[in-house]
């Protein structure tokens, strides 16, 4: 072999085997390694009447097409979501829905040292989703008349129901009281949720009831229908609550929006109302963060209740929303909020994957590592594609070279024999015997159709030199042409 041979077997040898490495490696990297989740989050999906848990069964759907499995835990809500996520302990939950108030009310001078702590410690491990719809904050108590309560200040010394300790609504509602000066010291505090049926509120058994639930609640609707039980008008200190505590916002139940005939309420009522956040903590992966926000985006809550009755306070377009107070939106999810659309990679590659059955971890690794690998291969396809462009050219040279070898031996076993033609049978003999060393090793040569033309030009040559060989001629060896 040539020193040019050698140098061009050595150059394609290397070049493949740096391709090699890199495929080796990556493949180390994304099968063994499995840079990526299982393709599953668990989300506490409990409480508020089953308004979270509806909302989380149209993520689930949506969220399968794309090779996520989203466990629902309908029976998880209230404090224990709040200690799923808040705690530093290990939970079986990866998000859920929380009332808003939960983290505002873990700071500020009504909080105690140990819930800073705890906000200080585990709110920065959280992230949100999105806001996704009102929870109006219903203060109901037993009046007539002309006795209105204007501020839960005036609810101090009465026996003050504020749900139950499991709810999720408790900790606003405290701070709530003691913005207002009310406290166990000077009122009874009962962690009880009030009846339908308002019981304790017509027997004496409580004065007044905080109740934090959606907008379309049955029990709001009864309770408002309810005889000498009132509905607590914030108009006089809404905007104060609202600058206070930003997590509150001020709504407006106008009269006769419950029922027209008789006016249900009579007047306009002022209420105070939290927003639901859907919060995740932040070891859920970012593919998982973005596929949960572009589900709550195409699944908001609809307008209307079961009964195909409107919802108050809705407003088409207002939620969900990425502005939240209380938590630090997830960049995938501001990402999805501001453009509306998945990333591209996880809009084509993620179903895909999903139908074939490959895992979703290597969705989520594409996405998560997708632009810079593709950074990576830039500079690698600056060296492959002249590659690809020489190594035509060097498959070509290399057959070509195969099939000129042989005919530089045929061409100099031509020359011998035209140079002397007298010979004795045993150089004859020998001469045959190269002849058919030469066609069986020609014969063995594997060539493209486009080569036909010179492979089969190299056997004729080899046969007329076979004939030229015969002792029954007698002309001389002709020499071969120069």
């Amino acid at each position: 072999m040539s020193v040019r041979s050698r140098k061009v077997r050595n150059f394609v040898l290397s070049t493949l085997a740096v391709f090699a490495a890199i495929i080796a490696t990556a493949w180390l990297a994304i099968v063994i390694l499995k840079p990526g989740p299982d393709g599953k989050i668990v989300l506490a999906s409990g409480g508020s009447e089953g308004a979270y848990n509806d909302l989380a069964l149209l993520y689930q759907k949506q969220m399968k097409k794309y090779g996520v499995e989203v466990e629902l835990r309908p029976r998880t809500a209230g404090a224990e979501t709040i200690k799923g996520l808040f705690t530093a302990e290990p939970s079986e939950i990866d998000g859920g829905f929380v009332k808003g108030g939960v983290a505002g009310s873990m700071q500020g001078r009504y909080a105690t040292d140990e819930e800073r702590v705890l906000h200080d410690r585990q709110v920065e491990n959280l992230l949100s989703v999105g806001r996704l719809f009102y929870e109006p904050i219903y203060v109901f108590y037993r009046g007539s008349g002309d006795r209105f309560a204007r501020s839960i200040s005036d609810f101090k010394g009465r026996k003050i129901w504020i749900g139950n300790a499991e709810g999720g609504a408790r900790r606003v509602v405290l701070k709530l009281l003691k913005a207002n000066g009310v406290d166990e010291k000077n009122s009874k505090i009962i962690e009880q949720e009030l009846p339908d049926d308002a019981k304790p509120l017509l027997t004496g058994e409580a004065d007044v009831a905080f109740l934090v639930l959606p907008p379309e609640s049955p029990k709001i609707f009864k309770l408002m229908r309810t005889p000498n039980i009132l509905l607590m008008d914030f108009s006089a200190e809404a905007d104060a609550y609202a600058a206070r505590f930003p997590y509150l916002s001020k709504l407006v139940m106008h009269r006769g929006s419950i029922e027209f005939e008789p006016d249900v309420p009579s007047a306009n009522i002022t209420l105070l109302a939290t927003s639901v956040a859907l919060v995740i903590k932040k070891s859920v992966h970012p593919a998982i963060v973005a596929l949960l926000a572009d589900a709550v985006m195409d699944n908001p809550r609809r307008g209307f209740d079961r009964d195909g009755e409107p919802i108050l306070f809705h407003k088409a377009g207002e939620f969900p929303t990425a502005n939240d107070s209380e938590y630090e939106v997830a960049r995938d999810a501001k990402v999805m909020f501001k453009v509306g659309e998945l990333p591209f990679l996880l809009r084509t590659i993620a179903p895909f994957n999903e139908r074939v059955g490959i895992p979703f971890w290597v969705t989520a690794y594409l996405h998560e590592h997708g632009t810079r690998t593709l950074l990576i291969l830039i500079p690698l396809l600056s060296i492959l594609l002249p590659l690809m462009r020489i190594l035509p050219m060097i498959y070509t040279w290399t057959v070509r070279r195969r099939l000129l070898h042989w005919y530089k031996e045929m061409k100099a076993l031509e020359a011998e024999l035209g140079d002397h033609p007298a010979r004795t049978p045993a150089q004859l003999t020998e001469a045959r015997e190269q002849v058919e060393r030469i066609d069986r090793a020609v014969s063995r040569i594997k060539v493209p159709l486009i080569f036909s033309d010179q492979y089969y030009d190299l056997r004729a040559h080899i046969d007329l030199v076979r004939r030229q060989l015969n002792p029954r001629r007698s002309e001389p060896f002709p020499k071969a042409a120069e």
